[in-house]
């Protein structure tokens, strides 16, 4: 996030304006409340004024990295007393040495300048703190914002792909495949036609539901993947293999609905599709602290994807990611010369 003062011309211009017209009021006081020549009244106003300004645009940094969700109320203190602490007594030093050099004839205002110091040292906290509360409300504030943007691009985004579900979502092609594994199966194993037109109504059933859903249970989204891999099995046969290291407490988190699916549709179209061999998918998922790691690893041609593949899916998988969690590192791809992996990490 940019300095909320110096990120454009307007904002320092406001800034200035603002203080400026704090050094006029306090000279204003200093004349008709405490009877200081005009030099004396003006000077010091601008002096304890221009500086602690100045000080104010260095306050956004301990406000900036010390954020009051990732740190304990006991460290939040601590940091901002100490920024606080160094802020005031910087201020307070240098401008007593400017103002004390400049009228050291001036003994009744050096007497009056000494014993404004322990006031003035509460009023250096109070106006430290007011600029701290102001940084705060714009750094929440901003972050609203963001929270508001990326949500509607989240919005756009899943009307995007409602637009095109058969094609993301629902590859036709498979549809077309299963269809004919159906017919097929009708006259030589009705208990698996049965099965298979089962499986597929639930899996066509949980992908239309869950369109608009943001997130979804893994659990729920793992049992579709399921859905989809016997379908797919029913048609190749042996030539599928699917293992899977799942640990039980994950099945409990939260990931965005058919986020898997696109990768699971490219697993099986790149290694199982063009291959004669038995192809395995490999699936891992662990969960440490407040997220969800998700392992699709397969093996695939790298010919095959040199002339056939789009990326759509992948793509479309990373769009969700960044807009859904405000990130783009919750994505790696990994690719050997002959196994294509892909990791996801979910924040909870």
């Amino acid at each position: 996030m940019l300095h909320p003062i110096l990120k454009n011309r307007n904002s320092l211009i406001g800034y200035s304006v603002f203080w400026l017209i704090i050094v006029i009021l306090n000279a204003f006081i200093l004349l008709h409340f405490y009877d200081f020549d005009f030099s004396i009244a003006l000077l010091e106003s601008t002096v304890f004024n221009a500086l602690f300004a100045i000080l104010g645009i260095g306050i956004w940094y301990p406000v900036y990295y010390t954020d009051l969700e990732k740190n304990n109320i006991l460290n939040f203190v601590t940091n901002h007393l100490a920024s606080s602490s160094l802020a005031v007594g910087l201020w307070l030093w240098l401008s007593y040495i400017v103002l004390t050099t400049t009228f050291s004839d001036s003994t009744g205002y050096i007497s009056y300048l000494n014993k404004s110091i322990p006031w003035r040292i509460g009023a250096g906290f109070l106006q430290y703190t007011l600029m701290a509360l102001i940084y705060y409300l714009q750094i929440y504030y901003q972050n609203f914002k963001d929270k508001l943007l990326r949500e509607s691009e989240l919005k756009a985004l899943v009307k995007e792909s409602q637009l095109n579900s058969l094609k993301s979502q629902i590859n036709p092609h498979f549809l077309f495949n299963s269809l004919n594994s159906i017919s097929s199966l009708t006259m030589v194993s009705p208990e698996k036609a049965q099965d298979m037109v089962i499986n597929l109504s639930d899996f066509l059933r949980y992908s239309l539901s869950s369109k608009n859903e943001k997130l979804t249970n893994f659990q729920k989204e793992l049992q579709n993947i399921d859905r989809y891999l016997s379908i797919e099995k029913i048609r190749f046969g042996k030539r599928l293999s699917v293992e899977r290291e799942i640990s039980e407490p994950c099945l409990r988190y939260y990931l965005p609905g058919l986020i898997l699916q696109p990768l699971m549709e490219n697993a099986v179209k790149y290694g199982v599709y063009e291959s004669t061999d038995l192809s395995e998918i490999f699936i891992k998922a662990s969960c440490r602290e407040e997220v969800l790691e998700v392992v699709i690893r397969n093996e695939y041609d790298p010919d095959y994807i040199s002339k056939r593949g789009e990326g759509i899916g992948l793509r479309n998988v990373a769009s969700r990611m960044k807009i859904q969690y405000g990130r783009d590192d919750l994505i790696k791809i990994e690719k050997t010369e002959k196994t294509f992996e892909v990791r996801l990490l979910f924040p909870q």
